[in-house]
Protein backbone atom coordinates (compact mmCIF):
# COMPACT_ATOMS: atom_id res chain seq x y z
CA UNK A 1 0.00 0.00 0.00
CA UNK A 2 1.26 2.96 -1.07
CA UNK A 3 1.69 5.74 2.06
CA UNK A 4 3.52 8.22 0.88
CA UNK A 5 0.48 10.10 0.21
CA UNK A 6 -2.77 10.39 1.97
CA UNK A 7 -4.64 9.19 -0.53
CA UNK A 8 -5.42 5.43 0.28
CA UNK A 9 -7.59 3.50 2.36
CA UNK A 10 -7.36 4.68 6.05
CA UNK A 11 -9.85 2.51 7.12
CA UNK A 12 -8.69 -0.51 5.63
CA UNK A 13 -5.05 -0.30 6.88
CA UNK A 14 -6.19 0.86 10.26
CA UNK A 15 -8.30 -2.17 10.60
CA UNK A 16 -5.57 -4.64 9.42
CA UNK A 17 -3.21 -2.96 12.59
CA UNK A 18 -6.69 -3.92 14.72
CA UNK A 19 -6.31 -7.18 14.00
CA UNK A 20 -2.60 -7.69 14.43
CA UNK A 21 -3.47 -6.21 17.94
CA UNK A 22 -6.47 -8.59 18.98
CA UNK A 23 -4.82 -11.54 17.79
CA UNK A 24 -1.87 -10.45 20.23
CA UNK A 25 -3.88 -9.65 23.15
CA UNK A 26 -5.50 -13.37 22.22
CA UNK A 27 -2.59 -15.13 22.37
CA UNK A 28 -1.53 -13.15 26.11
CA UNK A 29 -4.56 -14.44 26.86
CA UNK A 30 -3.47 -17.75 26.00
CA UNK A 31 -0.13 -17.99 27.22
CA UNK A 32 -1.23 -16.31 30.46
CA UNK A 33 -4.04 -19.31 30.67
CA UNK A 34 -6.59 -16.50 31.99
CA UNK A 35 -10.48 -16.40 31.24
CA UNK A 36 -11.12 -13.35 29.24
CA UNK A 37 -12.72 -12.86 25.86
CA UNK A 38 -11.68 -9.93 23.28
CA UNK A 39 -15.57 -8.28 22.33
CA UNK A 40 -16.60 -9.14 19.02
CA UNK A 41 -16.88 -4.92 18.60
CA UNK A 42 -13.02 -4.79 18.72
CA UNK A 43 -11.31 -1.67 17.95
CA UNK A 44 -8.05 -0.08 19.40
CA UNK A 45 -7.27 3.56 21.11
CA UNK A 46 -4.22 5.16 22.73
CA UNK A 47 -5.09 3.62 26.38
CA UNK A 48 -6.00 -0.12 24.88
CA UNK A 49 -2.89 -0.08 23.11
CA UNK A 50 -1.10 1.18 26.26
CA UNK A 51 -2.09 -1.61 28.31
CA UNK A 52 -1.42 -4.41 25.32
CA UNK A 53 2.02 -2.94 25.11
CA UNK A 54 2.55 -3.20 28.72
CA UNK A 55 1.13 -6.39 29.49
CA UNK A 56 3.67 -7.88 26.59
CA UNK A 57 6.24 -6.16 28.47
CA UNK A 58 5.11 -8.05 31.26
CA UNK A 59 5.02 -11.38 29.69
CA UNK A 60 8.65 -10.86 29.16
CA UNK A 61 9.80 -9.92 31.69
CA UNK A 62 7.78 -13.21 33.71
CA UNK A 63 5.60 -11.46 35.69
CA UNK A 64 2.18 -13.22 34.86
CA UNK A 65 0.13 -11.49 37.28
CA UNK A 66 1.60 -8.01 36.01
CA UNK A 67 0.43 -9.20 32.48
CA UNK A 68 -3.18 -10.60 33.44
CA UNK A 69 -3.90 -6.74 35.04
CA UNK A 70 -2.72 -5.20 32.01
CA UNK A 71 -4.63 -7.81 29.80
CA UNK A 72 -8.01 -7.25 32.40
CA UNK A 73 -7.35 -3.08 31.81
CA UNK A 74 -7.41 -3.79 28.23
CA UNK A 75 -10.77 -5.67 27.70
CA UNK A 76 -12.28 -3.47 30.50
CA UNK A 77 -11.66 -0.29 27.73
CA UNK A 78 -12.62 -2.90 24.71
CA UNK A 79 -16.52 -3.13 26.74
CA UNK A 80 -16.25 0.39 27.48
CA UNK A 81 -16.15 1.81 23.94
CA UNK A 82 -19.42 2.55 22.31
CA UNK A 83 -18.10 3.19 18.45
CA UNK A 84 -15.75 5.04 17.24
CA UNK A 85 -15.36 7.98 19.16
CA UNK A 86 -15.11 11.67 17.92
CA UNK A 87 -11.02 12.75 18.15
CA UNK A 88 -10.74 14.14 21.59
CA UNK A 89 -8.47 17.19 22.21
CA UNK A 90 -7.76 18.28 26.15
CA UNK A 91 -5.20 19.05 28.34
CA UNK A 92 -2.77 16.60 30.13
CA UNK A 93 -4.26 17.23 33.42
CA UNK A 94 -3.20 14.21 35.75
CA UNK A 95 -5.95 15.82 38.06
CA UNK A 96 -8.88 14.97 35.57
CA UNK A 97 -7.68 12.47 33.58
CA UNK A 98 -7.68 8.34 34.33
CA UNK A 99 -5.04 7.97 36.93
CA UNK A 100 -4.48 4.18 35.78
CA UNK A 101 -3.94 5.64 32.26
CA UNK A 102 -1.42 8.39 33.37
CA UNK A 103 0.68 5.72 34.94
CA UNK A 104 0.90 4.23 31.60
CA UNK A 105 1.35 7.04 29.59
CA UNK A 106 4.84 8.23 32.14
CA UNK A 107 5.67 4.37 32.24
CA UNK A 108 5.66 4.30 28.72
CA UNK A 109 7.59 7.13 27.98
CA UNK A 110 10.49 6.85 30.89
CA UNK A 111 10.95 3.40 28.99
CA UNK A 112 11.41 5.54 25.88
CA UNK A 113 13.64 8.27 27.77
CA UNK A 114 15.58 9.92 25.46
CA UNK A 115 16.18 13.08 28.10
CA UNK A 116 12.89 14.74 27.09
CA UNK A 117 10.36 15.33 29.30
CA UNK A 118 6.59 16.39 29.45
CA UNK A 119 4.37 18.70 31.35
CA UNK A 120 1.36 19.06 32.53
CA UNK A 121 -1.72 21.65 31.62
CA UNK A 122 -4.83 22.26 33.30
CA UNK A 123 -7.73 22.13 31.78
CA UNK A 124 -8.87 25.81 31.75
CA UNK A 125 -5.15 26.68 30.64
CA UNK A 126 -5.79 25.34 27.11
CA UNK A 127 -8.86 26.70 25.73
CA UNK A 128 -7.68 28.93 23.12
CA UNK A 129 -5.03 25.86 22.31
CA UNK A 130 -8.15 23.91 21.55
CA UNK A 131 -9.70 26.01 19.21
CA UNK A 132 -6.62 26.58 17.25
CA UNK A 133 -6.47 22.77 16.78
CA UNK A 134 -9.89 22.47 16.10
CA UNK A 135 -9.79 25.62 12.80
CA UNK A 136 -6.27 23.69 11.85
CA UNK A 137 -8.56 20.76 11.75
CA UNK A 138 -11.41 22.46 10.03
CA UNK A 139 -8.62 23.75 7.75
CA UNK A 140 -7.01 20.69 6.56
CA UNK A 141 -10.50 19.53 5.84
CA UNK A 142 -10.96 21.93 3.34
CA UNK A 143 -7.75 21.58 1.70
CA UNK A 144 -6.24 18.72 2.15
CA UNK A 145 -9.15 16.34 2.92
CA UNK A 146 -7.46 13.05 2.94
CA UNK A 147 -5.05 14.23 5.10
CA UNK A 148 -8.03 14.94 7.39
CA UNK A 149 -9.66 11.70 7.01
CA UNK A 150 -6.10 9.84 8.13
CA UNK A 151 -6.01 11.87 11.18
CA UNK A 152 -9.56 11.38 12.41
CA UNK A 153 -9.28 8.05 11.49
CA UNK A 154 -6.12 7.27 13.24
CA UNK A 155 -5.94 9.81 16.21
CA UNK A 156 -8.51 9.72 19.20
CA UNK A 157 -6.45 11.47 21.82
CA UNK A 158 -4.60 15.05 21.05
CA UNK A 159 -2.92 15.81 24.56
CA UNK A 160 -2.04 19.11 25.17
CA UNK A 161 1.03 19.52 27.27
CA UNK A 162 3.37 22.13 28.96
CA UNK A 163 6.77 23.48 30.16
CA UNK A 164 9.20 21.16 32.47
CA UNK A 165 12.52 21.74 34.04
CA UNK A 166 15.33 21.07 30.56
CA UNK A 167 14.12 19.54 27.50
CA UNK A 168 10.70 18.95 26.91
CA UNK A 169 8.38 17.99 24.10
CA UNK A 170 7.00 20.19 21.76
CA UNK A 171 5.21 17.45 19.84
CA UNK A 172 5.40 12.99 20.28
CA UNK A 173 4.00 10.47 19.46
CA UNK A 174 4.84 6.82 20.35
CA UNK A 175 3.62 3.68 18.79
CA UNK A 176 2.71 1.80 22.07
CA UNK A 177 0.39 4.59 22.43
CA UNK A 178 -0.97 4.69 18.98
CA UNK A 179 -3.77 6.91 18.59
CA UNK A 180 -2.66 9.42 20.99
CA UNK A 181 -0.94 12.90 19.85
CA UNK A 182 1.13 15.11 22.43
CA UNK A 183 1.08 18.99 21.56
CA UNK A 184 2.99 21.56 23.23
CA UNK A 185 0.63 24.06 23.94
CA UNK A 186 1.45 27.66 23.82
CA UNK A 187 -0.06 31.19 23.57
CA UNK A 188 2.66 31.78 20.93
CA UNK A 189 1.60 28.60 18.57
CA UNK A 190 -0.38 29.52 15.41
CA UNK A 191 -3.27 27.75 13.74
CA UNK A 192 -0.31 26.70 10.87
CA UNK A 193 1.97 25.62 13.58
CA UNK A 194 -0.51 23.12 14.80
CA UNK A 195 -1.62 21.96 11.02
CA UNK A 196 1.85 21.12 10.52
CA UNK A 197 2.58 19.10 14.02
CA UNK A 198 -0.75 17.05 13.40
CA UNK A 199 0.32 16.32 10.19
CA UNK A 200 3.59 15.53 11.52
CA UNK A 201 2.49 13.19 14.07
CA UNK A 202 -0.18 12.00 12.45
CA UNK A 203 2.20 10.47 9.37
CA UNK A 204 4.46 8.91 12.34
CA UNK A 205 1.30 6.75 12.89
CA UNK A 206 0.80 5.82 9.51
CA UNK A 207 4.70 4.79 9.11
CA UNK A 208 4.77 3.15 12.74
CA UNK A 209 2.06 0.42 10.88
CA UNK A 210 4.37 -0.40 8.38
CA UNK A 211 7.79 -0.18 10.69
CA UNK A 212 6.33 -2.71 13.05
CA UNK A 213 5.59 -5.28 10.55
CA UNK A 214 9.00 -4.80 8.40
CA UNK A 215 12.63 -3.53 8.43
CA UNK A 216 12.69 -0.29 6.49
CA UNK A 217 16.24 0.40 6.67
CA UNK A 218 19.21 -1.81 7.28
CA UNK A 219 22.19 0.77 8.75
CA UNK A 220 23.36 0.29 11.53
CA UNK A 221 21.14 1.11 14.20
CA UNK A 222 24.95 2.77 16.55
CA UNK A 223 25.58 5.12 13.02
CA UNK A 224 24.02 8.70 13.76
CA UNK A 225 23.49 11.70 11.09
CA UNK A 226 22.38 14.52 11.39
CA UNK A 227 18.25 14.96 11.79
CA UNK A 228 16.43 17.99 10.60
CA UNK A 229 14.20 18.69 13.83
CA UNK A 230 16.88 17.50 16.50
CA UNK A 231 20.58 18.77 17.42
CA UNK A 232 21.26 15.53 18.72
CA UNK A 233 22.75 12.39 15.77
CA UNK A 234 19.97 10.10 14.69
CA UNK A 235 19.63 6.52 13.58
CA UNK A 236 19.06 5.97 9.99
CA UNK A 237 15.80 5.39 11.08
CA UNK A 238 14.95 8.10 12.87
CA UNK A 239 16.35 10.19 9.77
CA UNK A 240 14.32 8.29 7.21
CA UNK A 241 10.83 8.85 9.46
CA UNK A 242 11.78 12.88 9.08
CA UNK A 243 11.98 11.93 5.58
CA UNK A 244 8.90 10.93 5.62
CA UNK A 245 7.03 13.18 7.84
CA UNK A 246 8.89 16.20 5.92
CA UNK A 247 7.23 14.71 2.57
CA UNK A 248 3.82 14.62 4.12
CA UNK A 249 4.46 18.30 5.31
CA UNK A 250 5.45 19.36 1.98
CA UNK A 251 2.22 17.79 0.36
CA UNK A 252 -0.02 19.64 2.61
CA UNK A 253 1.50 22.96 2.83
CA UNK A 254 1.88 23.32 -0.80
CA UNK A 255 -1.92 22.34 -1.71
CA UNK A 256 -2.87 24.73 0.94
CA UNK A 257 -0.06 27.36 -0.38
CA UNK A 258 -1.87 27.19 -3.61
CA UNK A 259 -5.34 27.54 -2.65
CA UNK A 260 -5.89 29.00 0.68
CA UNK A 261 -6.74 32.96 1.32
CA UNK A 262 -6.65 34.32 4.16
CA UNK A 263 -4.67 35.32 7.38
CA UNK A 264 -2.34 32.86 7.47
CA UNK A 265 -1.07 32.99 3.71
CA UNK A 266 2.19 34.36 4.12
CA UNK A 267 2.72 31.69 7.34
CA UNK A 268 1.71 28.59 5.26
CA UNK A 269 4.08 29.29 2.70
CA UNK A 270 7.00 30.65 4.85
CA UNK A 271 6.64 27.14 6.50
CA UNK A 272 6.45 25.57 3.54
CA UNK A 273 9.23 26.80 2.23
CA UNK A 274 11.20 25.55 5.48
CA UNK A 275 9.95 22.12 5.41
CA UNK A 276 10.73 21.54 1.71
CA UNK A 277 14.36 22.75 2.99
CA UNK A 278 14.93 20.40 5.27
CA UNK A 279 13.29 17.50 2.98
CA UNK A 280 16.07 18.18 0.26
CA UNK A 281 18.71 18.31 3.06
CA UNK A 282 16.94 15.15 4.49
CA UNK A 283 16.96 13.48 0.91
CA UNK A 284 20.77 14.03 0.81
CA UNK A 285 21.37 12.23 3.71
CA UNK A 286 19.07 9.11 2.41
CA UNK A 287 20.68 8.89 -1.20
CA UNK A 288 24.15 9.20 0.20
CA UNK A 289 23.82 7.10 2.98
CA UNK A 290 20.65 5.07 3.18
CA UNK A 291 20.65 1.21 3.09
CA UNK A 292 17.46 0.65 2.31
CA UNK A 293 15.01 -2.79 2.91
CA UNK A 294 13.17 -3.83 -0.65
CA UNK A 295 9.98 -1.81 1.45
CA UNK A 296 11.59 1.04 2.44
CA UNK A 297 13.28 1.42 -1.55
CA UNK A 298 9.31 1.46 -2.35
CA UNK A 299 8.68 4.01 0.22
CA UNK A 300 11.75 6.32 -0.87
CA UNK A 301 11.03 6.01 -4.53
CA UNK A 302 6.79 6.72 -3.96
CA UNK A 303 7.90 10.00 -1.59
CA UNK A 304 10.39 11.42 -4.71
CA UNK A 305 7.57 10.64 -7.69
CA UNK A 306 5.19 12.81 -5.39
CA UNK A 307 8.02 15.50 -3.91
CA UNK A 308 9.14 15.73 -7.92
CA UNK A 309 5.42 17.20 -8.58
CA UNK A 310 5.88 20.02 -5.96
CA UNK A 311 9.68 20.53 -6.09
CA UNK A 312 10.32 24.23 -7.95
CA UNK A 313 12.65 23.12 -11.13
CA UNK A 314 15.27 25.84 -10.18
CA UNK A 315 16.03 23.02 -7.44
CA UNK A 316 15.53 20.00 -8.50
Amino acid sequence: MNIATTCYPHKQFRSDFELQIRNSLEYLIEITESDFKVPDGFFIKWDLCASHYLAIDAAEKGNRELCINYIRNAIAKCQDYTGKPELSIKALDYFIEPVFDMNMLFKILEQDDKGVRVGYRFAHEVKDDIEKIQEALELLKTYDENTYLECVCFIDTIYLTGKTEGNYIRSGCNFNMWGMILLYSADENSVPYYIEHIVHECAHHALNIINAQDYIVLNDPEERYKAPFREDGRPMIGIFHAYFVLNRICQTLYKMSNIYSGIYEEEIRSRFNTALKKFLDTKEIIDNHAELTDIGRAISDSIGEEMNRIIPSEVK
